[in-house]
């Protein structure tokens, strides 16, 4: 049975059809789009008068939310944050890995892989992103002090049989010694590299760029600041033309003024919207264990007991709403920030990311508040606001 979505204004986010209908077929994909077009007898039908229809959001970069830790030996864990998500416009994820140890990150890659796929009324989980271990000890952040370790190329063959062939992304500090070595392994098996948790100068964060790093994690969070002598990863990476910056628009990590600055030199076809979300997320109040320290969520921010932030609160529905918000960029290129380019990193642009035929029916409904009134995930509703989905 083929089935439609009726009435939306419809960014694919190339254009804007102010009134239209999207039709897709069993299968989960898009199968036509257009104004004044009456759907197929039989066909199921969703009115969606007064939304806007978007491409659902891929978050590239997210720890957890709603209470929920994707850092977990339990892979229905992961499976809950995915039915969660939903309601947040989230229609595919990344599961990004720290833990205490490297024994313990090789146990939670193991986990989040055997989640990787489709979730039955969820999002899809698109593999397993490593945050670190190869990363700098003076820009570590939050991340657990003994789950730092030296560049090793074998240690990290062991992350990727871990993935079960599922790793997709992987931070690395380009001023550690050795850690081109696994920059070079990793690009060779088709893992996106990042750079990230880096005391790199502006030289060695651009020959990290050169060595096949193709993305930098959370843009001026856990790295080397900018400064007007020693601009630091983050100019290096807006030289670089092939270049990706992650972005967390909370208000928290990032001032509204330098989100904007970021997405005026890079241009939105380079940024990506992440939440860099921890279990927390979207709650009024809640902790969780990282390490042997515990973060708690104060007001808009999840904080160490030494003030360092570790992790945001925000959905990816309120990172897009404070985008547009901010002036930062219109919804059209917010929405191409958080569903176009990251579908392009993890080279999915060719099914992921646009409303276009052939593409899969990951959609998302706002209204005029920019909250999520409906989530479709491989064609089929898995989110409708004040309804209960099983």
């Amino acid at each position: 049975m083929s089935s439609a979505i009726c009435g939306a204004r419809i960014l694919t986010p190339d254009e804007r059809i102010e009134t239209g209908t999207v039709f897709f077929d069993q299968s989960g994909r898009i199968t036509e789009i257009g104004t004044g077009v009456e759907p197929p007898p039989g066909a199921e039908v969703t009115e969606a008068r007064g939304l806007t229809l978007a491409p659902g959001f891929i978050d590239l970069h997210v720890h957890g939310g709603g209470g929920l830790s994707l850092a977990t030996r339990d892979p229905e864990e992961l499976r809950s944050y995915a039915r969660w998500a939903v309601a947040h416009g989230v229609t595919s994820f990344l599961p990004t890995i720290c833990a205490d140890d490297v024994h313990e990150g090789l146990e939670f890659t193991r986990t989040a892989a055997t989640a990787t796929g489709p979730v039955e009324g969820g999002a899809s989980v698109l593999g397993v992103n490593l945050e670190g271990p190869f990363v700098s000890p003076q820009r570590r952040g939050a991340l657990p002090v003994a789950w730092v370790a030296p560049p090793d190329v074998g240690l990290f063959q062991r992350f990727v049989e871990a993935s079960d062939g599922d790793l997709k992304m992987v931070t690395l500090a380009p001023d550690l010694p050795d850690v081109t070595d696994i920059a070079r392994a990793a690009v060779a098996t088709g893992i996106v590299v990042a750079v990230g948790h880096s005391d790199a100068t502006y030289e060695e964060a651009l020959r990290g760029f050169q060595a096949g790093a193709s993305h930098v994690t959370h843009a001026f969070n856990g790295m080397r600041p900018f400064h007007h002598r020693d601009p630091g990863p983050v100019l290096a990476a807006l030289d670089s033309p092939q270049v990706t910056l992650e972005v967390i628009a909370d208000g928290a990590h990032l001032h509204p003024a330098t989100v904007r600055a970021i997405v005026r030199a890079a241009g939105t076809e380079r940024v990506v919207l992440i939440t860099d979300a921890v279990p927390p997320a979207g709650q009024a109040e809640g902790s969780f264990r990282l390490g042997d320290k515990e973060a708690t969520l104060a007001g808009d921010r999840v904080l160490l007991p030494d003030g360092t932030i570790a992790g945001s609160a925000t959905t990816m529905a309120g990172i897009v709403r404070n985008v547009v918000d901010w002036g930062v960029a219109s919804l059209p290129e917010a929405i191409r920030m958080a569903s176009t380019v990251p579908a392009r990193v993890l080279g999915l642009s060719d099914r992921k990311g646009r409303i276009a035929p052939g593409f899969d029916a990951d959609l998302v409904a706002l209204d005029s508040a920019l909250d999520i009134a409906m989530t479709w995930v491989a064609g089929r509703l898995v989110y409708a606001r004040g309804e209960r989905f099983n």
